[in-house]
This record gives structure tokens, C-alpha cells and sequence, in this order.
């Protein structure tokens, strides 16, 4: 066994599943050997992409690992929670949904975590160190966050029905395994989890502008694809662009009128009234437009202000607990 470099943070009797080792291999399709376990625990818990992101995830999110809504304010807000297996999803919000990654029972045992977790890997190489330094980090992060989604008895129900924690587990249990998790600072987890929740919308943006390495090779449209067919598209963009045609074709009929009006020989006050209503339609039809895209201005600066500020405090700390 390897030597142990940490401490694991829950005592051996606060663990919530206790079963051996080689039947949690059996359980999640691998052999049980340090190699096979150390590559299990990167693909369940490597979150790439944002690590990619980190220097730029201010601008799209608030830098804090504890802007984590507990599970019944999700409910409040009236947000699906929805499994997703994928840790990059993990505490990821689209609109009306929630994605959140159930806890793998590995990570709920202690002796996962005494030998794999808090140990050197076998072979004494560098980078498998830091693999091994990042996988502790990322599962103290992940486990940290399950602190704040389940706070209240009610969220630890709502988890439950929801089969992100184990069957057989009671709240009081849980309150003792999570506690020390809680406690940790942003300084223990990895990047992503100096951050909380994520709004898909800002992270499709973010990958669209700052292409991440971890995905080279294509051009990142999307952070998560979320429109798998034609018909999925036609509903999502099919409105907005009903609605400008509308505008458009109001336009165009009130420009009709105006020209009509300035060429037909009637009277001269007919002829100023129509050409003057045809003018307010056009203005009228126009604001909407005019005001959408300037709502969307001030609220991207009112969000970038909001990020810079952030981020001109966070730099400030720094400053003086270095001086």
C-alpha cells in the first residue's frame, strides 16, 4: 500500500458505505488495482473543460465556492433536478433545470479514500502525483458542494427521492459524514470548485469565445449540445424569429402606406395624417427591437461591472494578506 500523504476527514465510523473494495470494483466495471482505481476516480471527477476556463470563469460567474442554492430553493425556483453522470455537468443550470452528479458510493468509503485518495500513487511518477493531488482536490470540491445543496432535513428528502445520495443512508448520518467537508476552504478543492452553480447559457458564451484546450480540434459551439434535432431548434428559435418577421412586415406596410399617401392626389390633410400615423407605426414597431437589444447591453455590462469589481476584490485581499 501506498504510503498515506493525508488524512482522510471522516473517521472510519462515519463512513456511509463500507463495503470492500474489490466489490465496489465488481460494482463500477473495473479490476481492483491502484491503476484501474486512479483512472476511475479522473474520469469520474476531472472537470477539464472549466480547468481550461478557470481565468476566465469570473466574467461568467461568481467566484465563490459556496453560491451553491440548497435543494428545496431549487424547488423554490421552480428548477427540475436532473441526474447527469458527467461531472463537467455537475451544479450546472439551464433555465428551469438543474444537472447535478449523484454521489458514486466509492466516495462514501473510507478505504477508497485512505489509499487512493490520500496516498502517493504507486509508481513514483510526477505526473501521476499530480493526477493524484488533482482527483483528492476534485473529490474534496464535489463532496464539499453536496454540504451546501443538503442543508435542511428537506433537502436531504428531496436528494433521496432524487437518488443523488445512497438508499439506507439517514439525514443523521449524513450530517456526520458531511460535516468536515463543510468546514474546507476554496484552497483545498481544485479550480472549478472555487465556483458554485454555473449557468449553461454563460458557458456556451465562454466556450465560443475563449476555446478551451480540452477541446481542440472542433470549433466549441456549445459547452453542453442541448438541441439533438431540427425540430428542437425550430421550437427554441422559431418564436423570436416569428416576432421579427411580424415587426418587419409592419414596417414594410406602414412605409407602403406612407409612399401611397404622399402620391395620391387627395387632400393635403389627409395626405400629412396618413403619412405622420404611418411614420408612428414604423417608430412604434421599431422600439421593441431598439429596446430589446439595449436591455441586453446594460445587462451584460451590469454584468461585467459586477465581475470586475469581484475581481478588483479578490486581487485587493491578495494584496494585503501578501503585505
Amino acid at each position: 500500500m501506498a504510503k498515506s500523504i493525508q488524512k482522510v476527514l471522516f473517521p472510519e465510523e462515519s463512513s456511509l458505505n463500507c463495503n470492500p473494495t474489490s466489490e465496489l470494483a465488481v460494482r463500477y466495471g473495473i479490476r481492483d488495482k491502484s491503476d484501474d482505481w486512479h483512472d476511475l476516480l479522473t474520469d469520474e471527477l476531472k472537470t477539464d473543460v472549466l480547468d481550461d476556463l478557470y481565468e476566465h470563469l469570473w466574467l461568467v460567474a461568481k467566484k465563490e465556492g459556496r453560491h451553491i442554492d440548497s435543494l428545496h430553493e431549487h424547488l423554490l425556483k421552480k428548477r427540475t433536478v436532473t441526474i447527469a453522470e458527467h461531472p463537467k455537468l455537475h451544479l450546472v443550470r439551464y433555465y428551469d433545470t438543474i444537472y447535478l452528479k449523484p454521489i458514486p458510493n466509492f466516495l462514501l468509503n473510507h478505504t477508497v479514500w485512505s489509499t487512493y485518495l490520500c496516498s502517493a500513487p504507486g509508481p513514483e511518477i510526477p505526473t501521476s502525483q499530480q493526477q493524484a493531488s488533482y482527483n483528492r482536490k476534485a473529490a474534496l470540491g464535489y463532496i464539499r458542494s453536496y454540504g451546501f445543496l443538503i442543508q435542511h432535513e428537506s433537502d436531504f428528502f428531496i436528494a433521496q427521492q432524487a437518488n443523488l445520495v445512497p438508499s439506507g443512508v439517514t439525514f443523521l448520518q449524513f450530517q456526520q459524514f458531511i460535516r468536515p467537508f463543510r468546514e474546507l476552504g476554496d484552497d483545498a478543492v481544485s479550480n472549478r470548485y472555487h465556483y458554485g452553480q454555473f449557468r449553461l447559457t454563460r458557458l456556451n458564451f465562454a466556450v465560443r469565445v475563449f476555446r478551451p484546450r480540452s477541446m481542440k480540434g472542433i470549433f466549441p459551439w456549445y459547452y453542453q449540445e442541448q438541441y439533438w434535432q431540427t425540430q428542437d431548434y425550430i421550437q427554441r428559435f422559431g418564436a423570436p424569429l416569428l416576432f421579427v418577421f411580424a415587426i418587419l412586415s409592419l414596417i414594410l406596410s406602414s412605409m407602403q402606406v406612407a409612399l401611397a399617401a404622399k402620391g395620391q392626389d387627395v387632400g393635403a390633410a389627409f395626405v400629412q395624417v396618413s403619412w405622420k400615423f404611418s411614420i408612428i407605426i414604423i417608430i412604434f414597431a421599431a422600439c421593441p427591437i431598439v429596446i430589446a437589444l439595449l436591455g441586453v447591453v446594460v445587462v451584460l455590462l451590469d454584468q461585467l461591472q459586477f465581475s470586475l469589481r469581484m475581481k478588483l476584490r479578490e486581487s485587493r485581499s491578495k494584496d494585503c494578506s501578501s503585505a
